[in-house]
């Protein structure tokens, strides 16, 4: 490959999921063109601010406050400092030599297990994994409900990869940053929702959790069925509706969310085969109130529009009241 080739290839056809492809080639020719695997990682680390915030924060809630504690350092807002007077050159050695002495004994009695929080996987999860469990997840983490504009995402081994667990969809699940740093290696939690739960949780007095509604449903998916809306004036209105019975859409879990939105991409399309006259869909979630329905259970509608006027006239149908 000549400069030229290279310069085509980093503008027009490469292809990125991470940010790792372009930093590999930077460090290889601030390096001349030839590096080590060690010191390309320790290019990659200099760069990954995620690293250095976290151990920002290790600093601070481990070594420091212990060290604090015990006299031995000082603390001025962000700067830390000993709090022993100066130190000679002699001394400064003694205390380097004690240090390495100290880290040494540890790391022969604990090996890479001194680093477990922050080891690699030297087996990740495969791009094909990755994205069939953030799709399953609706892009979400499973336990707190965040995006990837809200924090990062992991995906995440349900058995540690440390305790035998396989790269396998059935052992994935999405979790954030945050949550995935406090579940740590030591919980095999499964936090993915299934059916029986979605099936089970009904309010006798709701009448999307009733027989009689579900028994019209023109669609269902594993954790939703769909009906027509019952009193709207737009021809096609449909409602998704989960089978679970929960007060709003962000109170759905992360299989219950994607479930229904597959649903909408059916029904949406099937639509559109069959009425031309369709040009776009108005999708709204109701809930966290009884509203026109007269039910607090969440619903998404989806509104076909034709001329622009379909959403002034369901709302004027439902008497401006939330539908």
């Amino acid at each position: 490959m000549d400069f030229g080739q290279l310069v085509d290839f980093i503008e027009n056809r490469m292809h990125m999921s991470h940010v790792y492809q372009p930093l590999l080639i930077r460090s290889l020719v601030a390096a001349g063109g030839t590096a080590t695997l060690r010191q390309l990682a320790l290019s990659f680390l200099v760069e990954d601010e995620s690293q250095i915030l976290f151990y920002e924060d290790r600093i601070r809630k481990m070594p420091a406050r212990i060290l604090k504690k015990h006299g031995v350092i000082k603390e001025h807002g962000d700067l830390i400092s000993l709090a022993v007077g100066p130190l000679d050159y002699g001394q400064r050695s003694k205390i380097r030599e004690l240090c390495e002495r100290k880290l040494q004994a540890f790391l022969q009695q604990r090996g890479l297990d001194a680093w477990a929080s922050r080891m690699i996987e030297t087996d990740p999860v495969p791009p094909a994994l990755r994205y069939q469990a953030l799709m399953r997840s609706g892009g979400r983490c499973v336990l707190c409900g965040a995006t990837k504009e809200d924090a990062t995402l992991h995906v995440d081994h349900i058995l540690p990869r440390s305790r035998g667990g396989k790269n396998t969809i059935d052992n994935l699940q999405v979790l954030c940053a945050n949550c995935n740093e406090a579940k740590s290696n030591r919980d095999t939690t499964d936090l993915r929702a299934g059916p029986l739960v979605a099936e089970t949780a009904t309010d006798p007095g709701c009448p999307f959790c009733g027989p009689d509604l579900r028994s019209k449903a023109v669609a269902r998916g594993e954790l939703c069925f769909a009906v027509a809306h019952p009193r709207s004036p737009v021809a096609g209105h449909l409602l998704v509706v989960p089978f679970r019975h929960a007060p709003d859409f962000l109170a759905l879990t992360a299989d219950e969310r994607r479930d229904c939105e597959d649903l909408l991409r059916v029904l949406g399309n099937e639509s559109r085969s069959s009425d031309e006259g369709i040009k776009g869909f108005t999708v709204l979630a109701g809930g966290g109130g009884e509203g026109s329905l007269g039910t607090a259970h969440t619903h998404i509608h989806l509104i076909p529009e034709r001329d622009g006027s379909e959403l002034t006239a369901v709302v004027q149908g439902a008497g401006g009241a939330r539908a």
